[in-house]
C-alpha cells in the first residue's frame, strides 16, 4: 500500500512539465511536504472537459453518497484488481481519474522486531505520477491512490505499490474511455530505496529530515 508520500516540487515546474491549463485557487498557498499523510491536502491533476487542472484535494476518498467522512482514513488506496467491484470506486474509474504527484513514498519493513521506514523514489529523480481516483463530498474534493502488485525492484519492501503512469501515458490514463488494465503492466519507471529515520513515523514531522538517509 501507499500510506505516506512526499511532494516538494514547485508549482511552476509542474505547470510546464504536465501541461496544466488551470491552477485552482486552492494551490495558491502550496508548501513543500515531506510527509503527506491521510486526510491531509495535496496537489492533484485531473481533466475538466478540455482543461487539465491542478487542485488541492484531501487524501482519503469519501464517496459522494456517504453520510459522513468516516471513510476518509480507510479509502486511501484502491486495489486495481478489485476496483471495478467496489461501490466506492467502480463508477469513478470511468468518470473521475486523476494523477497524484510524488517525489517518492514511504514503506515500513519489520526488522529485528521494529518497523524500519524506507523512502522509495525514481532512480532518475523525477516525479512519480501515481494513478488515482477523485470525487467530491459536500464540496470537499477527496482522492485515493490506485495500487497494484509490486514490481520486482521493491517487492522486498512491500507486496503492493502505487500504479505509476509514465508521463507519455498520462493523457491516455486521464481519458476515461481507456481501460485501466492497459496501464497495469507498463513498467517504465525504475524505483530505488534507502532507509530513513523513524522521524518520519509521526505525521506531525514534515521537513527535509524525513527523507535524509541514515547510515
Amino acid at each position: 500500500m501507499c500510506g505516506r508520500y512526499t511532494f516538494f516540487n514547485n508549482i511552476d515546474s509542474v505547470k510546464s512539465s504536465f501541461d496544466i491549463d488551470v491552477i485552482d485557487s486552492s494551490i495558491v498557498d502550496h508548501q513543500p511536504s515531506y510527509n503527506i499523510s491521510p486526510t491531509q491536502y495535496a496537489p492533484i491533476i485531473f481533466q475538466d472537459n478540455t482543461n487539465r487542472v491542478l487542485r488541492n484535494m484531501r487524501w482519503g476518498l469519501v464517496p459522494s453518497w456517504s453520510k459522513d467522512d468516516r471513510f476518509a482514513s480507510k479509502l486511501i488506496n484502491a486495489r486495481s484488481e478489485t476496483i471495478h467491484e467496489k461501490p466506492s470506486f467502480k463508477n469513478l474509474i470511468s468518470t473521475n481519474r486523476c494523477i497524484v504527484l510524488a517525489n517518492g513514498y514511504y514503506e515500513w519493513v519489520y526488522t529485528d522486531n521494529k518497523k524500519q521506514p524506507y523512502f522509495i523514489y525514481s532512480t532518475e529523480n523525477r516525479l512519480i505520477s501515481m494513478a488515482g481516483l477523485w470525487t467530491e463530498w459536500e464540496s470537499v474534493a477527496t482522492f485515493t491512490i490506485i495500487t497494484k502488485k509490486s514490481d520486482q525492484s521493491i517487492s522486498h519492501l512491500h507486496h503492493r505499490m502505487p500504479l505509476v503512469i509514465p508521463n507519455e501515458n498520462i493523457d491516455s490514463y486521464l481519458d476515461n474511455r481507456n481501460l485501466l488494465k492497459d496501464f497495469i503492466q507498463i513498467d517504465d519507471m525504475k524505483l530505488n530505496s534507502y532507509q530513513v529515520s523513524t522521524f518520519v513515523n509521526s505525521a506531525r514531522n514534515n521537513s527535509v529530515n524525513c527523507i535524509d538517509p541514515i547510515e
